[in-house]
């Protein structure tokens, strides 16, 4: 089981290595759910973390639609974020209908250089959950998406997820559930979903706010209840 934390700055990046997370998500502006981060954050990320870090690749927060300019501008900053040495990058493209922009993400990956693809929770916005994981299997590169299931949070979509984790046993890409878990409820997402991994935000940090740090007694509370679960399920 992976456990995956949001770092927003160095500090994030090394109390994550230390508290015993698998991998780091890093991005800016938390408060739009996620941004690009300065590269120069970046580059020192790489450098410091010794798990894997996978980078957000999202320009704005207007929506997951993205113009020429926009897609040349996110491919320049996903070769400069190959780069520096990051293990990959999280992004997402929709179409005008909230379907998955195909021939935008052809284009974004093409020029991921065989990095790690998380989709992120801009598939909580898909028209259609089944169709638009069909279409996202066809992509070799996509390795992981990160979604509540829909709208709302892990919590309001248990049957969705257990749908979408079904349809990918076995497959190249696995669900990765993100939204509202925190250490009140780790063990019956845990339990009920038995996800490869999971995905953890405010639900890590002091008083779950990204106003503060991540909590070192969260996370070992959060690492020891999914290894529980984990030895229980053999996952």
């Amino acid at each position: 089981m992976i456990i995956e934390g949001i770092a927003t700055n160095l500090q994030d990046v090394i109390d994550l290595n230390t508290f015993g997370a698998d991998r780091i998500e890093l991005c800016s502006e938390i408060q739009k759910d996620g941004l690009t981060p300065n590269l120069k954050l970046v580059k020192e990320a790489v450098s410091l973390t010794e798990i894997p870090i996978n980078v957000m690749v999202r320009p704005h927060d207007r929506s997951f639609v993205y113009s020429k300019i926009e897609l040349r501008d996110m491919a320049e900053q996903i070769n400069e974020i190959s780069n520096y040495g990051a293990d990959g990058i999280v992004l997402g493209a929709l179409t005008k209908n909230q379907n998955i922009d195909v021939q935008a993400m052809n284009y974004l990956t093409s020029v991921s250089d065989n990095m790690h693809i998380t989709f992120h929770k801009a598939f909580d916005q898909v028209a259609n959950p089944i169709m638009a994981l069909d279409i996202l299997l066809q992509y070799p590169h996509i390795k992981v998406i990160l979604t509540s299931g829909g709208k709302g949070s892990v919590l309001d979509n248990f049957l969705n997820l257990e749908k979408l984790i079904k349809r990918t046993k076995n497959k190249s890409i696995e669900i990765m559930p993100g939204g509202g878990i925190d250490t009140t409820n780790i063990s019956e997402v845990s339990r009920k979903l038995r996800s490869k991994s999971i995905h953890c935000g405010r639900g890590i940090r002091h008083e779950n706010s990204f106003k503060n740090s991540i909590s070192k007694q969260k996370m070992v509370f959060m690492k020891n209840n999914i290894l529980r679960c984990c030895e229980d399920f053999s996952i």
